[in-house]
Parts: structure tokens; sequence; C-alpha cells
């Protein structure tokens, strides 16, 4: 390796993970180049497609391991409202890890862009899906820090210490990488075609981010035209089933804008086989086996709450498809048991259901029920120590493009008529009659209720202007289930104030804090507001 990249990466890998300083090194150590390595710039110039294919790969990878940041999110909205913001600071915050993951691949990104030679068509297509996960990245860089430094290209030594980036500026990295990505990336032909595209990145892919970047900085008008590219092109549709979504019948379904394939994982798809949502994902098992699911993993509270249910009991949506396909209630889960016939009756369900001593910690006797999963869908090897989800994770939903689409029509106050439209292909699928017309907060209603538990909500309090009043109470409460109290059939809930809890706080929480050792290796980087 020459030394004048071995110098760049490790310094900026330095600052990204806010580790060891090497102001203090020799330069003359530094300066000696490594026998046999090869050089970077060498490698990338001259790589094969499979090689090509080979440095995507672990950006993927890294963009899928975030996906677990979902139980911060939804904890952090009303659908979870169990963070407490208690003795949180920029030195523990839960986003302190995912700042270093976004940069990480940013720079893995920038490596693409920069040298790799665009002169296969399959390079061609590498080179836009790092276009593509640079403009996811940074996007989720500004929706949690606002501002961030702009890395848009790799760093020399001299560039070490960035400071944060304007708003414009940052805006327009991921506009403008999102276009790049346009002109490179291929399209489905149609309708069932996912499973040839393999669950990667598309051209319609970047117009569905483009057009989710353009509601979110407040761009309506050129939402509604880049939305309308995806809309229009009539390559994609809703699943029909919505308890479908995230189990097998959903792999490659058409309502799948990208998604990361798990089952007969190989170079091509871009992961290991299979991935461990069923220890990250599941409900608290100590005392539970999991209907049609398997027993004894799992971990964290059941932290899935009861005003989300009476919200979609308010709706008319008791017993429909999306409140079954979200969250169950206590009622819910022993009648699956019985329907699977792991329990003969109501009463053996009861028994069935606790497995242990009769007590579930954070939770009010509801349960989520999206992307629990089932026994079928574990990999045969699985142990309980070492569980393997083989069903697909969209990345991006077409429902969320319809949403995004109404939304931005309703914000305008133009295309309404293709916006009502857009609402009700949503509202249909979830069993519901169509509306007349609708509002800004019949579109919020109806996308808290058909992206609970996705990770969208936190976010769409906040730039809403929201989460001051829906969230003043967040995590100031935990509770305790036991089932029924004796001869009823109201449940048996203790709730136990959580000494010191803060709730959301204005003029604060809108942002995370940038991690504690960021700032202090960067005197350049100026910490969000009051943290």
């Amino acid at each position: 390796m020459e030394v004048s990249i071995m110098k760049k990466i490790i310094i900026f890998i330095s600052f990204l993970i806010g580790g060891i300083a090497f102001n203090s090194c020799d330069q003359d150590l530094l300066d000696i180049k490594q026998q046999g390595a090869l050089n970077p710039d060498e490698y990338y110039a001259n790589a094969t497609d499979d090689q090509a294919l080979q440095l995507i790969s672990p950006i993927y990878s890294a963009v899928y391991t975030g996906l677990f940041w979902n139980g911060t999110f939804n904890g952090m909205s009303d659908d979870g409202n169990t963070f407490d913001n208690l003795n949180v600071n920029a030195q523990n915050h839960p986003g302190n890890g995912m700042f270093t993951n976004l940069y990480r691949i940013n720079y893995l990104c920038n490596m693409i862009i920069e040298r790799l030679p665009e002169n296969s068509d399959v390079k061609k297509q590498v080179i836009g899906e790092a276009y593509f996960w640079r403009a996811y990245v940074n996007l989720y860089l500004i929706r949690l820090w606002g501002t961030p430094p702009l890395v848009d290209h790799v760093l020399s030594e001299s560039e070490l210490t960035p400071a944060n980036g304007e708003p414009a500026a940052l805006w327009d990295y991921v506009e403008t990488s999102l276009d790049e990505a346009i002109n490179r990336l291929p399209e489905k032909a149609g309708l069932n075609q996912q499973a040839i595209i393999g669950g990667r990145v598309t051209k319609h892919s970047a117009y569905a981010l483009l057009g989710k970047t353009q509601v979110i900085k407040g761009d309506y008008a050129g939402a509604i035209n880049t939305l309308d590219e995806v809309i229009g092109s009539g390559k994609y549709e809703l699943l029909d089933d919505y308890r479908d979504l995230y189990h097998l019948p959903g792999d490659f379904c058409d309502e799948y804008i990208w998604e990361y394939n798990l089952d007969d994982a190989d170079q091509a798809n871009y992961l290991n086989e299979g991935d461990n949502r069923p220890v990250t994902l599941t409900w608290r098992t100590e005392n539970v086996t999991v209907p049609g699911g398997f027993t004894e993993q799992g971990y964290g509270g059941a932290d899935f709450r009861k005003e989300l249910y009476d919200f979609y009991v308010a709706r008319g949506e008791q017993g429909k498809p999306r409140q079954l396909g979200t969250v169950w209630s206590y009622e819910d889960i022993l009648n699956r048991f019985v329907e699977l016939a792991i329990s003969a009756d109501t009463a053996e369900a009861k028994e069935d259901f606790w497995g242990g001593e009769p007590v579930m910690s954070s939770c009010e006797g509801y349960f989520r029920c999206k992307m629990l999963p089932w026994n079928d869908e574990i990999f045969t090897y699985a142990t309980l120590q070492n569980v393997r989800y083989k069903v697909n994770w969209p990345g991006m939903r077409y429902a969320e493009v319809l949403l995004l689409y109404a939304e931005a029509c309703v914000q305008s106050g133009t295309n309404l008529t293709e916006g009502l439209n857009a609402l009700n292909l949503v509202r249909q699928r979830a069993g519901l009659t169509d509306l007349s017309s609708y509002t800004f907060d019949d579109l919020k209603d109806e996308k808290r209720a058909e992206m609970a538990y996705e990770s969208e909500r936190y976010f769409d309090l906040v730039r809403w202007g929201d989460a001051p009043s829906i969230l003043a109470n967040r995590g100031t409460y935990t509770y305790q289930f036991r089932g029924y109290l004796p001869g009823t059939q109201s449940y048996d809930v203790t709730t136990i104030p959580v000494v010191g809890a803060e709730g959301f706080q204005v003029g604060r929480d809108e942002l995370f804090p940038f991690p504690y050792t960021e700032c202090t290796l960067n005197p350049n980087l100026i910490q969000n507001p009051n943290w």
C-alpha cells in the first residue's frame, strides 16, 4: 500500500470512529511501504467486474446492519414510547454508532465513485449503486444531525477535521448523487420482475428515494414530479395481503422498491446467509412461546403499546389485515395459539403462552406481530444461540411512495385528485372505504397505520412539528403485564413511573448530539443545541 493512501485511510478511519489519534506517530513508520500489499488505486483501476461486485457488497451489508436501529427509532416514537432520555448525553447516545457507520459507508461509496473506471455495464451499475447509497446515508445524517460535515470526496490529510455542513450544500449532495444514480442504474422491465433484479437498487429505487428526500426537504412540487416516475411506471403495486409483508410470501413482490435478499445468499446478493432478526426483533420470551414460531428466543421488553392498538380500533381496523399484521392484543395471541393448533382452547392457550413467571416487563398486554418470524422462516440449521431468518427485508415499500406522493399533494394544495387516489390505494388494501377528500391529518393517520414499527414515525413527528406534544411524556412510565385479572377479561397491568425520565425535550431532541469523541477530535465541529 502506498504511503499517502495508507496515511489517508488510517487517519480518516480514526476520525470516523473517534479512536486513536495518530499525531504522535513517527512519520518514518507511516512512510514505510508495506511489502506485498496492493495499492488501492491500482486495485480499483484494474478491477474486474467480479471485483467491482465485491466492492459494492460490503456497502449493502453495512447499510443492512443499520436496519436494527429501528428498535431505537421505534422506542423514540409513540409506537414504542420507551426512550426516556434518562442520563443520555453525547457520550452514550444510541445514535453514536449510527454516525460512525454512516460515514464509513459514505467513504466506501466515494472510493468507488472516484476510483472505479466506468468501462463496463457491471461497473456502471456498481457506480450507480455507490451514488445511491451515498445519498441514502447522507439523508440519514441530515435527518439525525442537521448539519453533519459534508464529505463529498475521499479526504486528504489536511481535510480530516471538517466543519458542520451547510444545509443547502448537504441537500444538494443527496439530490445530485441520486441524479447520478438514476443515470446509471437499470430498471425492472415490468411487474413480476423483482426476483430478476435480486433486490438490488434500481433506477426507480433512486427516483423513490429522491422523492422522499424532496418531501422531507419541503420541495413538494419536485416530489410530485419525481414520485410520479415511480407511480406512472406501472412497475410497482401493493401486495394483496398486508399480513404477508415481512414474511416469505412478500419476498420479491412488486411492493418492495428494493430489498435485502437473505435466502440462498451468494456474492450477487451481498449478505451472509440469513440474519439474526429472530433474536433482535422478537418478544421477551422467557415468559412466552411465540405462536407459530420458536421458543425461548429474543430479548428486551415487549414495548408495544395499548395506545397504538386503540388507534387501530378507533379507525375501524380491529380484526382487519393491517391491525392483524401489525399489533396483537392478548386475545389475538390466544386465538392465534388455537388457530395454529398449539392449544386446544383459550384456557390451554393461556397456559402455553406463559412459559415462566406470569409477568412481562415493558408491556401493557399488546404485542407487535409485524416482523415476527414464523417457524418456517428460520434456516433449519438454527440453534437457540444462532438463529437466522431467511425472509427478505424491504428497504422501501411502494405504499410509502404512495403516501409520500399524497403528502406532497396535500401539502402543496395541488394534484389533490391524484393524491387522493394514491391514499385510497393504501386504504383499500387495508380493508377501509375510500375517502372522498382528505386533509393533512388524514394523511398523518394513514401513514402511522400503514408504517407502524418501520422507523419512520419518529422522523415524521419531528418534521411535522408534532413531537413536542405527542412525545411530551415519552418514556415516563413503564408497565408490567400479568394476563387477566382473576375472574375477569380485564388486563392486569401495573404502571410504574420512571424516576428522572424527561420525555421529549423541545430545543434539543429534534436532533441527535454529535458523538462526544468526534467533537473532541474535531475542533471545527459545533455541537447541536443543548447537548
